[in-house]
Parts: C-alpha cells; structure tokens; sequence
C-alpha cells in the first residue's frame, strides 16, 4: 500500500482506534431505553442493531465499536469520493476530514441514533453525487437502501420522501427518457412500501406490547412537541374551548402555572425564551396529563394532541410567527444560508442544467427540509442538524475552492 496516497485514510483509521481505545464504554441517556427496549414509536433499525451486537458480544462496548468504525468507513469512502469527482487536493481533503471527524469526539460513544446516522447521511450524499453524474442502476440501488436506511434510523427523516423527490425531478430533468423515468419511479416507489411494511411488520410483532402502552404513551411523536409550541403560544382564556370539563380544567390549571412562571410567549423576552418554557411547560403539564389520562382510560399523547388542534387553530398566525422566532433563536443563519444558495443553484440549473448546480440546490434543499421539520415538530438541538449543515458547509468550501483557483467546474 502506498502509504503517501492513502495518508488521510490511515488518519481516520488511527483517530477512529484513538477514541475506541479511549473508551469503548456505553454512554446511556434517558433517551437510550428506547433503544435497549426497543420502543414501538421508533423505527427499529438501531434497537435491532443493538441486539444483534449484544447478541453476539455480549455487552454495549460492541455497539460503540460498530458506530465508530462505520463513521469512519463513511469519512473515508467520503474523501474518496470527493477526490474521484471533484479532484481536490491533499491539503483540502485533509480540511475536509477533520471537519467531518470534530462532531464525531463529542458523540461517537452515545448509545443513541445520532452516531449511526450521521454515518449513513454522509454515505447517502456519497451516492447521491455519483448518482448524479452517473445514472446507473448501481447507484440508484444504493442510494435507495441509504434512504431506506436513514428513515429506518429516526423519525426525523421523513422529510427524505419530499428531498429524494426533488432529486428524482432534478435527475429527470437532466437525462429525461422513459427508461430515466421507470428507474427513479420503481426506486420512490420501493422505498415507501419497502418503509412503511418493515414499520408495520415491526408493530404487528410487537402488537402485545402495543396494545399494554396506554398512559404512558407520551414521549413519542410529533404531538409531544407541537403541544408545548400549543402551550406556549396560548392563553389561559383559550381553555374554554374545551367542552369536556376535565380537560379544561387541567389545561387551565397548566396555563396558570405557566403564567405564574412567565414561560408564555406574551413573556417573551429575548433569544432563548423558547428553551427555557419547553422544560417547565412539559414537567409540569406531564404530571396533570398522566392523572386525567389514568381518570379517562387514555393516553397522555392523545390528550396532547387534541389540546394541540385545537390551541394551534386558534391561535394560528401567532404559531406561525413563533415557527420563525424558532430559527432565529436558533441557527438561523443556517436557514438563510441554503435558502439562497438553493435559489442560486436552481437559477444556475435552470439555465445550464449542470451537474453541480443540481448537487448545490439539492444539499440547499436537504439542508432546509431537515431544519424545517425540527423547528415545526421538534425541540431545536444543534445534533439534530449535524447530518446536514457540516456536508452543506463541507460544499460551501469546495465552491469557494473552485472560485479562487479560478478553475471551471467540471463535474
């Protein structure tokens, strides 16, 4: 092996060994049980991989050996891509790398989905980019079982239907024939009932355990999170358009408290007051939800979600201004920022319809749709969006590279 030429590859390697050696031990989170129990809300990918690891290992130690060294092989595979198509440089791809490796330290031992997904979305825009310069049944496979992949792994990715369709219409509009159009179709149309059956499947398994989830169904789901936005976007006077007594009274008894608390958007007062209403809305709503759901033979997520319908149509333009303090409060330069280089990338694509403005507006509109979902039906985390802003930076530089150097793209 020609040690020169694969010099950022032996790096990963030795930086992926550095941190396993470090430490391979398990970091358990609240949110971890749901994988270790295999909850029914979550897709079940990562439940089974742990499984299989302990299965055959024994411990959780394996677990984060398995996530590490896939981060790894995705970076590297990542690097090799790159350099295929877009002939950079050492001294670039270096860049490149350890970029990608710095989010990895922080997180590379979580017994959570995070690991394992930015992996697979790292992989995902690898055959996304060759699938684009080269439409090929190979690739269209592969980029298909990544998607499939990444939705099987969180919730979060079901915004890929409406990314992948993008893509699929960009692709079309590039190399349009009936054979392009049978390809991409059997391709969507394979990963939405190749998901939506292994999801079934895996509740139908577990339907015993379904049906034993009563009060407790709480955590899950995009109620869990439109129904403090719901909470705190209200007043304690919208509680009257509850007609059954109970629930009016709680929700009431809720609003007080949090108006006690000043933890309601008529409070707000500077960046960040979002953040701190979430906990005290959800800790103290959670107690009286779970006593009314207990009284009334339901579950706390189905009382969540009729106080969210009905709240959020009330109080409809103030939710929507709220969605927009959301990003701003948060990462809105990252909302920005692909917003025009998608607008760019599309003018650029429209005219020329080259292979690198589609690339550009895709990981722009891959970038936007992943923040969307988080700020609409989400708590706004920065590991939320690690799967897309450092690809979409990663390519930011690259252009730049390209412009500086004063080279044409050809790509």
């Amino acid at each position: 092996m020609n040690i020169k030429s694969n010099i950022i590859e032996i790096l990963v390697i030795i930086g992926i060994l550095i941190l396993v050696l470090y430490s391979s031990d398990a970091v358990i989170y609240p949110d971890s049980n749901r994988y270790l129990t295999q909850n029914l809300h979550d897709p079940p990918l990562y439940s089974t991989l742990i499984n299989i690891n302990k299965l055959i290992f024994g411990n959780l130690n394996s677990v984060i050996i398995f996530q590490s060294i896939l981060i790894g092989l995705s970076i590297i595979y990542f690097s090799k891509t790159l350099t295929i198509h877009f002939n950079i440089d050492t001294i670039a791809k270096l860049i490149i790398v350890l970029f990608l490796f710095l989010p990895i330290i922080q997180f590379y031992n979580f017994l959570l989905t995070e690991p394992i997904s930015y992996a697979f979305s790292i992989l995902f825009i690898c055959f996304v980019i060759k699938l684009i310069n080269n439409l090929s049944i190979k690739n269209i496979f592969w980029t298909s079982v990544l998607v499939l992949v990444l939705l099987l792994t969180r919730n979060q990715f079901m915004f890929l239907y409406v990314v992948i369709l993008f893509l699929y219409f960009g692709i079309f509009f590039i190399n349009r024939s009936k054979r392009t159009f049978k390809l991409l179709i059997i391709s969507f149309l394979s990963i939405f009932i190749i998901h939506n059956s292994l999801v079934i499947l895996n509740e139908y398994k577990n339907k015993e355990t379904f049906k034993e989830e009563n009060v407790s169904s709480n955590n899950h789901g995009v109620f869990f999170f439109t129904f403090i936005d719901a909470i705190y976007i209200s007043t304690s006077e919208d509680s009257e358009l509850f007609k059954n007594q109970k629930l009016r009274e709680t929700v009431y008894l809720i609003f007080k408290e949090m108006e006690k608390k000043k933890t309601l958007i008529k409070y707000y007062d500077n960046r960040g007051h979002f953040g701190q209403s979430l906990k005290e809305i959800r800790n103290y709503s959670d107690t009286l939800l779970k006593e009314l759901a207990l009284k009334q033979d339901t579950s706390i997520i189905k009382l969540k979600k009729e106080i969210s319908i009905k709240l959020i149509s009330l109080n409809f333009k103030t939710y929507v201004r709220h969605i927009f303090k959301k990003f701003y409060d948060s990462t809105w330069l990252f909302v920005f920022v692909p917003f025009f280089m998608l607008l760019a990338g599309l003018i650029s694509f429209l005219k020329n319809k080259s292979n690198y403005s589609l690339l550009i507006s895709f990981l722009s509109f891959f970038t936007i749709c992943n923040h969307s979902i988080i700020y609409l039906f989400g708590r706004v985390q920065p590991r939320y969006f690690i799967y897309t802003d450092f690809i979409l930076l990663i390519f930011i530089f690259i252009t730049f590279l390209f412009f500086l150097k004063k080279e044409k793209i050809s790509y």
